[in-house]
């Protein structure tokens, strides 16, 4: 900026010296100029501009034409067109005496009009006007956008033709002025638009800051017309929804949101009264066609002479917050329901200690009873049925036993296990369910397997969560297909090319999604319905497994099912001591 007063200053010197030669040589070119200047550019731009303003012209009295025909109706409809015709005859621009439209004549489309009365293809003016330009627009309904006719409009060229001499001579007597100030314009112009440089040039670089600046920031920026039409949307905007800036702007707003009706209509209108809008979410969409949820801010934008002018939106993507909330509430809600599974799982071990004591007393009756029937009717009938109730009483011990073993809090060791003991204890739990439920439960187990490390208990939780979770799969899937038969199979044998011993539970169920399978172990994510599923059987699953050095694999198909499967090693394999 140190520079400019040095060529300020240098500038005004040369000016002194060549002020006069320049001048001579202005004086001499400017008639050359002005007659280029008139051929070359400013007869052929009155001659644009005025096609250009007669077809506005036009277009706004089509638009009156429009209006008249759509909102009136029968004899009055005809004689306020007939009015508004002749009016646009009369029409005369204020520098000129002649009519700018000589003729006007109208084609409508009746079947789009629904009217059997087909009077209104009216014409008024000169019957072959001369000097004329005929404009053609066509007429919409103003309700219902439809086509509704031809509007035939022929323009007075003749206004054109003196137009242009009047430029003409106003440009000759002009150019006589300009030639005796023109030293003295040329001095002050020169100052002038030194000082214009250096303030154009501060301008547009505190502009491309400051567009640098707003574009800098994670906000979306839309600026709307007075109609709702998009004028400029920035970079950040067209990331996050994946449009092209072509393809955004000159499209009305609502075309990329969802149902809503704020930026159309009258309720554009209220915006504007209302001058504002504060925080309100509004969902837009993204170009794949899922909602992108915007917390939207708004401003009116007006003119320099204040008259609404448009509207600048500020938004703020609001999908990880919405998705954290709901989150929140699904954990809140998941949490709940652990709660009261774990006041559940406590009164169910009282339960199972109280029906403990009447049980016992049924087997003392029941061995006392079959003392007798052994010592003085051997062959009696109901010594069956003695040994039955005996045999049922003890089925509900071991069910009551593995109740308070798996209630019970135990940290335990890890230690050399049959694993056919666990899986038989969890079995139990689920047998009579499944049987009840017309679930098919198929056992391929093999009985004469290498022992395994493990936590007896924690690993009983595992196939537990695991049936659990292959009933639900099952069950929710029949509800849809009555002819579905749910299966569960449950495999533990041993392989003999990795020398491990593998425990699988396969449904034939709902099965899973990959990003369902990628997410299951995640603490608190569940694919059920809240107050179905706390979300944390599966990553207290992944725990044990982890903590009991085995592998556990999921593989499953949409609709189709799921293995869930667990690895271990045998007790005495090397790679258990890593």
């Amino acid at each position: 900026m140190a520079a400019f007063p040095n060529i300020i200053r240098g500038r005004k010197e040369s000016y002194h010296g060549k002020i006069t030669l320049i001048f001579v040589i202005l004086a001499a070119i400017l008639e050359l100029c002005l007659a280029g200047y008139w051929i070359f550019s400013l007869a052929p731009r009155l001659q644009s501009e005025n096609i250009a303003y007669s077809h506005a012209l036009s277009e706004a009295q089509a638009q009156t034409i429009s209006n008249i025909i759509s909102e009136k109706h029968g004899a009055i409809r005809r004689e306020h067109l007939a009015i508004a015709l002749d009016s646009i005859l009369l029409f005369r621009l204020p520098q000129s005496d002649k009519p700018f439209t000589k003729k006007i004549r109208l084609e409508l489309d009746y079947d789009s009009l629904a009217s059997n009365n087909r009077n209104l293809d009216l014409a008024r003016g000169e019957q072959q006007p001369s000097h004329v330009m005929d404009i053609e627009i066509p007429l919409y309904n103003t309700f219902t956008n439809e086509l509704i006719g031809i509007a035939h409009f022929s323009n007075n060229l003749e206004i054109l033709r003196d137009l242009k001499n009047k430029v003409r001579t106003k440009l000759a007597f002009g150019s006589g002025i300009v030639m005796l100030i023109l030293v003295g314009v040329w001095f002050a112009v020169s100052r002038l638009n030194l000082k214009l440089q250096t303030f154009t040039y501060e301008l547009a670089r505190e502009k491309e800051m400051s567009k640098k600046m707003v574009d800098s920031l994670m906000d979306s920026r839309i600026i709307l017309d007075t109609q709702g039409v998009i004028t400029e949307v920035n970079p950040y905007t067209l990331v996050l929804l994946a449009y092209t800036e072509a393809e955004m702007v000159g499209e009305h707003i609502s075309e990329f949101m969802e149902e809503n009706l704020l930026f159309s209509g009258p309720h554009l209108l209220e915006f504007i009264e209302q001058t504002t809008l504060d925080n309100t979410e509004l969902n837009f969409y993204h170009s794949e066609g899922h909602i992108i949820p915007l917390m939207f801010s708004g401003a009116m934008v007006n003119d320099p002479e204040g008259q609404f002018s448009g509207i600048i939106c500020i938004g703020k993507d609001i999908t990880q917050l919405k998705a954290a909330e709901k989150e929140v509430q699904e954990k809140q809600a998941q949490m709940a329901h652990a709660g009261r599974l774990s006041a559940l799982g406590e009164m169910a071990t009282g339960i199972a200690h109280e029906l403990n004591q009447p049980l016992y007393i049924i087997r003392l009756a029941a061995d006392a009873i079959g003392d007798y029937f052994r010592i003085n009717a051997q062959d009696a009938v109901e010594r069956g049925d003695v040994k039955t109730i005996i045999d049922q009483v003890d089925r509900a011990d071991t069910i009551i036993s593995n109740m308070r073993s798996f209630a019970r809090l135990d940290t335990g060791h890890l230690r050399a296990t049959d694993i056919n003991i666990p899986t038989e204890q969890a079995l139990s739990f689920f047998k009579a369910q499944f049987r009840k439920a017309n679930i098919n439960l198929h056992e391929e187990i093999d009985m004469m397997l290498p022992q395994v490390v493990a936590d007896v208990q924690k690993f009983e939780q595992i196939i537990i969560n695991f049936l659990s979770n292959a009933r639900y799969a099952v069950l929710e899937k029949k509800k849809n297909l009555p002819s579905y038969q749910p299966t569960v199979i449950i495999r533990l044998y041993h392989d003999p090319s990795n020398s491990q011993v593998i425990f699988e539970v396969e449904d034939n169920g709902l099965g899973m999604s990959k990003n369902e399978i990628d997410r299951c172990f995640e603490p608190f994510f569940t694919t059920k319905e809240v107050g179905k599923g706390t979300g944390l059987g599966l990553s207290i699953v992944h725990g044990i497994a982890k903590e009991m050095n085995m592998e556990l694999f999921i593989s499953s198909t949409k609709g189709v099912g799921t293995i869930f499967r667990v690895l271990m090693d045998p007790a005495q394999s090397p790679a258990k001591k890593k």
